[in-house]
């Protein structure tokens, strides 16, 4: 007939053993040496059991906090991109508003302006510096024009708009744009003074463009990547 064993415990420790009915405060109680053997195989294979239960939640209790920090990082990455998109959307939408207005007011500028011969007069030298410790400049030159405006009125204008080569000559016969209502603002026509009046507009539009279609971009992409459940960085 089968012995039978047990192993007695209270709160994980062993507090008794048992051989056919038969109750041992401890191991060293129990007399047969093969029972004893028996009820420390018991013993060791409970307390493996119990290491075991113990890793098992130790590793769901590892597994539900990554979980919930994986949830809270990605709900901070999310609101981090939004705010960049709003960022990059408010830089866009400033940037096109600066070309949008620049725009208006050259060709605002464009209608009212009239023309008028005009003849070059002299040609002022200003000299930059670049590094003026070690003397390192540029030379620019601004034409000084002479015309006679629609009031009949002659008016002498330096030009606004320099070369770093000396482009104009006295006595150069040259073709004034210039607004009636204010004749000294006034610009030689040609193709330069023309561009001149487009390189802020066709900066901040190209630029406009470019931090919009970015936007449009990352929106499309990331919407495309949870319509795919796919998670985004």
């Amino acid at each position: 007939m089968a012995k039978k064993y047990s192993v007695n415990w209270e709160e994980d420790v062993p507090v008794s053993f048992e051989v056919n009915g038969v109750k041992y405060d401890s191991l060293e109680d129990v007399p047969n040496p093969k029972d004893r053997r028996k009820l420390e195989a018991m013993l060791d294979t409970s307390e493996f059991d119990q290491a075991s239960e113990e890793f098992d939640r130790e590793f769901e209790e590892f597994n539900r906090n990554f979980d919930k920090e994986f949830k809270e990082m990605k709900a901070e990455s999310k609101t981090m991109e939004n705010t960049v998109l709003w960022i990059f959307s408010g830089v866009a939408v400033l940037m096109l508003l600066i070309a949008g207005i620049a725009s208006f007011v050259n060709l605002q500028k464009l209608s009212k302006e009239e023309s008028a011969d005009g003849v070059v007069v002299d040609v002022v030298k200003r000299r930059e510096y670049v590094n003026e410790q070690d003397r390192v400049y540029n030379d620019y030159y601004f034409p000084v024009v002479q015309f006679t405006a629609a009031d009949g009125k002659t008016r002498q204008v330096q030009m606004s708009e320099g070369s770093s080569s000396q482009e104009y000559e006295q006595g150069n016969q040259v073709t004034v744009m210039y607004d009636p209502e204010r004749p000294l603002d006034a610009r030689i026509k040609s193709a330069g003074s023309s561009m001149l009046m487009w390189i802020l507009p066709g900066i901040t539009g190209i630029l406009g463009i470019c931090f919009g279609g970015a936007v449009l971009v990352v929106r499309k992409f990331l919407f495309t990547e949870n319509e795919n459940g796919v998670q985004s960085l």
